[in-house]
Parts: C-alpha cells; sequence; structure tokens
C-alpha cells in the first residue's frame, strides 16, 4: 500500500513538472513572477484536492515586457521597434503593443520614427501597425499626427487614410508651415512625405504677412525643406491671389528661409487693380519681385500689357516688361 502512495506521488510530481513546462515557455521570461507563483499555487491546489489539472493557457495569452525588435530586408534594416508590453500569439502571428516608438530606416539611417498609444504586428508579414495619438517625424523636422498608420514591410509604404495635420519645421521667417487635410502616404525608401486629399495650408511670413494654400494634394521631402502643391492649386499672399494647377515652395541651398515660390502649368494671379495670366510665374521673396514668363498678360484698368517677361517690381507696385507688346483703350472715344 506504501509503494501504490509513493507511486501516486511521483506520478503528480512528474505532472506538475511537465504542466509547468508546457504553461510558462522560456520565451515568456519576461512575464511577472507574482504571477508565475500564482498560477503554480493554483495548480497545486487542483492536484490536492484530486481535481484535474487546469488546461495550459491558450498561446493567445502569452505576454512579454520591454520589447525590442529589429526587422532587416536584404541586410539592411527595415524597421526597429520599441514597446512597453506585447501579448498575442505565435500560432496567430499576431500580437498586440502598448506605447509603440518605431525607427524606420533608409540605407541604415534612420529616415522616419513614428510613436503611439497601441499597435499590432504581424510576425509573418512585418506588416506594423500603430494607434492612438500617432505622431510621423521626419528627420528634418515634419511632423505629421493622425489617429493611425499601417505600414508594409513589402512596399516599405506607411499610410494613414484618415485626417492629418501636419507642421514644417520652422525657419528664418518664423513658424512652419501649417497644413490640414487627408490619406497621408510616406515612401520610406524614396524619403517622400504625400498628403492626398483636401489640403488647406498656411505659412505665416515677416511683418505680419503669410500665404494661405487651398489643393488637391501636397508631396514634401525628408531630404529639403521643398514642398509642393498640386491639382486646383489656389494661394493667396499680401492681397495678391494665385492660381495654378502645382506650386512649389522652395529654399536656397543651405539657407533657412523661403526664397521663392514657383508655379507653372497656366497661372492666373490677381490683385485690387491688376489681372495677369501666363504659363509660370516665381515669386522671388527675398528681391520682393514676380516674374510673369510663357506669354505673358496683364490687364489694368482696361489696358492690355504682353511681353516676352513680365516683372512686378517692389511687390507689384512697378511694372517691366522685356519686349513690350501694349494694348491701350482709347478714352477719347
Amino acid at each position: 500500500m506504501a509503494k501504490f502512495k509513493n507511486f501516486i506521488f511521483v506520478a503528480l510530481l512528474i505532472l506538475l513538472f511537465v504542466e509547468v513546462l508546457i504553461v510558462f515557455p522560456s520565451r515568456l521570461e519576461h512575464e511577472d513572477d507574482a504571477e508565475v507563483r500564482a498560477r503554480i499555487e493554483a495548480q497545486n491546489e487542483r492536484l490536492r484536492r484530486g481535481e484535474k489539472p487546469e488546461e495550459p493557457k491558450s498561446l493567445a495569452e502569452q505576454k512579454m515586457q520591454g520589447v525590442h525588435l529589429v526587422e532587416s530586408q536584404q541586410g539592411s534594416r527595415d524597421w526597429e521597434l520599441f514597446s512597453v508590453s506585447a501579448e498575442g500569439s505565435q500560432a496567430a502571428g499576431t500580437w498586440k503593443l502598448k506605447q509603440v516608438k518605431v525607427y524606420f530606416y533608409n540605407k541604415e539611417k534612420v529616415e522616419f520614427t513614428v510613436t503611439g498609444d497601441s499597435g499590432t504586428i504581424d510576425s509573418k508579414s512585418k506588416d506594423l501597425s500603430v494607434i492612438g495619438n500617432v505622431m510621423t517625424r521626419s528627420e528634418n523636422g515634419y511632423v505629421f499626427q493622425t489617429p493611425s498608420i499601417y505600414y508594409s514591410s513589402k512596399t516599405r509604404l506607411i499610410e494613414s487614410p484618415e485626417e492629418v495635420l501636419m507642421k514644417g519645421p520652422r525657419d528664418s521667417s518664423g513658424e512652419g508651415l501649417l497644413l490640414k487635410g487627408r490619406r497621408m502616404k510616406v515612401l520610406v525608401d524614396q524619403s517622400k512625405m504625400l498628403i492626398q486629399e483636401k489640403i488647406t495650408a498656411e505659412k505665416p511670413e515677416k511683418a505680419g504677412k503669410k500665404f494661405e494654400i487651398v489643393a488637391d494634394g501636397a508631396e514634401f521631402s525628408g531630404k529639403s525643406r521643398e514642398a509642393r502643391f498640386l491639382g486646383s492649386v489656389r494661394m493667396s499672399y499680401d492681397n495678391m491671389k494665385l492660381e495654378g494647377p502645382e506650386a512649389s515652395f522652395l529654399y536656397n541651398t543651405g539657407a533657412d528661409i523661403l526664397s521663392s515660390i514657383a508655379i507653372k502649368g497656366g497661372v492666373k494671379v490677381s490683385d485690387a487693380d491688376k489681372f495677369a495670366t501666363s504659363d509660370s510665374v516665381s515669386l522671388d521673396l527675398l528681391a520682393n519681385k514676380y516674374i510673369f514668363k510663357g506669354r505673358p498678360k496683364v490687364i489694368q484698368n482696361n489696358d492690355e500689357l504682353t511681353g516676352e517677361e513680365i516683372i512686378f517690381l517692389d511687390g507689384g507696385k512697378k511694372v517691366k516688361v522685356e519686349r513690350v507688346r501694349a494694348k491701350v483703350e482709347n478714352k477719347d472715344q
């Protein structure tokens, strides 16, 4: 009888040992010690009562603290992720993350940084999502605020289909560009950021002046300060209104100030007493002059002025025409 009791005791110990190994695999080494001890005690109590041992918990309940992951493609880092905790299933291949920071690399340099309240990662595809108070920052100072982002490791594309609030880097003239829109795309390999719908933006300048812009889309570079507005661009600046299909904000090489704006593709410009059209217009902000090229035409007080090139000097107060052709209304008739 004593031998039989010893056999039962040894069998229970072996069963408990196997159960602990199944429930607590080595990859859960970050799990809280108190939780582990409580679970073991609960299993021991069931065995003492002669009850069937509790089934091992699903892998979906695995938890890790202080997560740090690095994903590489073709020998180069794709992204590097930090998270306060992760919970998920190796079998299902999906992990839920809390307090997420992700560095996205381009040629072994950090190009964009994304932070957010929570996220997910697909352990098979290595695709990511970040959700809640999401900030996407480029290394040259652009900041994009969205409710969420989704990243495809295959295309190396960060996307958000929702509202976007963007703030550009400051420059010598003051605050950076402030923009609202929808549908953000970040092309990591090209270091390019796109806002694809419903653009409204403003850019403060000196002396209380500012640009106000409405456009269908906008494009920004992670390498330079250059910004482009596309599709039905409408802009106002210092009592002047401009319309065209494309406008570019340009900075001189190495300069920290907006130097010029180029509008092309057929431009219309108007102010209090003039209306002008041309194929392209360049606003030289440093020299305070506006240059019209490509069949330029200016109409003022019913007088029409054309030439090869028309230049508004002193912010439009003076007009200079190269190879002028004028059509003046005869007011005596």
